[in-house]
């Protein structure tokens, strides 16, 4: 109405609207709120006009809203189909924003995300100041299960709908993962801690640190097909694929060697494949053939 009216009153405002001027003024108080410049001239032959500029579709979102609406757009990019409508959405959204809101955008549009399953909830504020401190390249102070940590962050990066940051501890000389799930509070420290180069690519980087954790056993299979089935068939975050040639490795890592031998019996029984360590897992495989045949 201010767009197509330019000048219209507050009791004709209210008259189309079917709404008191209270109402009227009220609204026109919200929109300036979130960042519409409405000049207003007092009298009887007064009214409300748009500042030059500003003639834009209504954005009736707020912050917390905007945000949400930024991380789902990133999320849906790893969606087959949606990449391109949830890229130029999110051109759109931070086109109509206000200016103050413009960083939150910018900060989110840094997240790096991979498709999956529902997992543990992230707060939103931990989000938030995470992601605006990797945009800053700002060290924080975040307060983990396991304790505090002083961490210079890289990436957030969202697996199977986990939030994870990549960061360098204070003084540390190896980038780390942390869940974003197990920390409940963000502190930005307003400097910035020496670190080694960053990993490439962030998303790979946190999958193969899921895959190789401080696990009891090293686990390298050789496996008789091309690398590119196998990655078809592998979770990134529990085994890396290794191409060797016409042929390829799967390395893992695990504190549970019967649950290795069922995995691998689990991904394709047309595979050849071949063990190369731990010893022990050949007798795990080979005690699960028997409990088969036994069962059945």
């Amino acid at each position: 109405m201010l767009q197509a009216h330019p000048g219209i009153s507050a009791p004709q405002l209210a008259a189309r609207l079917g709404v008191t001027e209270r109402t009227t003024r009220r609204d026109v108080a919200q929109l300036r709120e979130v960042g519409y410049r409405i000049d207003a001239e007092p009298g009887r032959t007064g009214g409300y006009r748009l500042a030059g500029g500003v003639a834009m579709p209504p954005l009736l979102l707020d912050a917390d809203e905007v945000a949400a609406v930024a991380v789902g757009l990133r999320t849906a990019v790893a969606v087959e189909g949606l990449e391109t409508a949830a890229v130029t959405a999110l051109a759109k959204l931070t086109q109509v924003v206000p200016a103050r809101w413009a960083s939150r955008l910018d900060a989110l549009a840094d997240v790096r995300a991979l498709p999956g399953t529902p997992g543990r909830r992230t707060g939103r504020d931990v989000l938030v100041a995470a992601a605006l401190a990797c945009r800053a390249n700002e060290a924080i102070r975040i307060r983990h299960t396991a304790g505090p940590r002083d961490v210079q962050p890289h990436r957030l990066v969202t697996l199977r709908r986990l939030w994870y940051l990549v960061a360098c501890p204070r003084g540390g000389e190896k980038w780390l993962v942390y869940a974003l799930d197990r920390v409940d509070h963000v502190q930005p420290l307003g400097t910035r801690f020496p670190s080694p180069e960053p990993p490439a690519d962030p998303v790979a980087f946190v999958a193969g640190t899921l895959a190789h954790g401080p696990w009891l056993h090293r686990v390298r299979v050789r496996v008789h097909t091309s690398a590119d089935l196998v990655r078809e068939l592998v979770d990134p975050t529990v085994a890396t694929v290794v191409e060797t040639g016409d042929e390829c490795e799967l390395h893992l890592g695990t504190d549970d060697l019967d649950w290795a031998a069922r995995w691998l019996a689990y991904l394709d029984l047309d595979l050849d494949l071949d063990v190369l360590e731990p010893a022990g897992l050949v007798d795990r495989l080979r005690g699960l053939g028997r409990w088969l045949l036994d069962r059945y």
